[in-house]
């Protein structure tokens, strides 16, 4: 099952894309042998490229099979020229029926990047505030529509947001591994901390960022066993 599900993430990066104008890095490290997180990227055309950050409800072998239906539905509809919002719409429409009688649902993150002009539209489906660089605070929890989580509920439609550029702003998008992982006192890293260490952490390379905030969680665990998935993604339009 692990290999099946390391085989569904993106296989030539860092070096994919092979971009001067674009920078992306991501990782996931399970809570067990298989998770419930994912992360996906891929060019839709020339200057477009589509991105998701996902995480299931459960951990293990169920959430990873939910996991793995979640992200044929995605690939199939992103590919389709599809707005983030319609997406979210169509794959609700599919996981939340009768079949679904786990009553499972997931959280997601999708964005849909125009590479020449920085324009992001995207579509949030309960999944955690991703943080944008820059600004006079020098990083914010992005504002966001209140989506449910997919498979919640049948009918929904799915509001999608956009933003006119995030040309030269990083977009840390990640899920709840992160300000949700806990030290020995089952303290929460939180999203002050979570916050305050990206404010403060230079931008050299989207690798760099991930790296260093994988090495605070793990400073911060202390040797704590792990409670859930760590997944993160950063990227940044130059």
């Amino acid at each position: 099952a692990k290999i099946v599900q390391s085989s569904m993430l993106p296989s030539n990066f860092p070096a994919f894309p092979n971009r001067k104008e674009f920078d992306i890095y991501a990782s996931m490290d399970p809570a067990k042998e298989v998770g419930g997180d994912f992360y996906d990227f891929f060019l839709v055309d020339e200057d477009h490229i589509a991105m998701v950050m996902a995480d299931v409800s459960g951990k293990g072998i169920p959430a990873s099979l939910f996991m793995a239906q979640a992200t044929r539905l995605f690939r199939t509809l992103a590919h389709q020229d599809m707005m983030p919002a319609e997406i979210c719409t169509r794959m609700n429409r599919e996981l939340a029926g009768n079949d679904n009688t786990n009553g499972m649902f997931i959280t997601m993150f999708i964005g849909m990047l125009d590479m020449q002009t920085g324009h992001l539209d995207f579509c949030n489906a309960g999944h955690n505030s991703p943080v944008i660089g820059g600004g006079k605070n020098q990083g914010d929890f992005l504002k966001m529509e209140a989506n449910a989580p997919i498979g919640l509920w049948q009918g929904l439609n799915y509001v999608g947001e956009q933003i006119d550029t995030i040309k030269g702003r990083a977009l840390f998008i990640y899920t709840d591994g992160l300000n949700e992982a806990e030290n020995e006192k089952q303290e929460q890293f939180g999203e002050k901390r979570l916050i305050e260490n990206l404010r403060s952490t230079r931008y050299d390379t989207a690798q760099q960022v991930v790296e260093i905030m994988k090495a605070e969680v793990e400073k911060y665990r202390n040797g704590a066993e792990v409670n859930d998935d760590l997944t993160m993604m950063c990227l940044k339009v130059s």
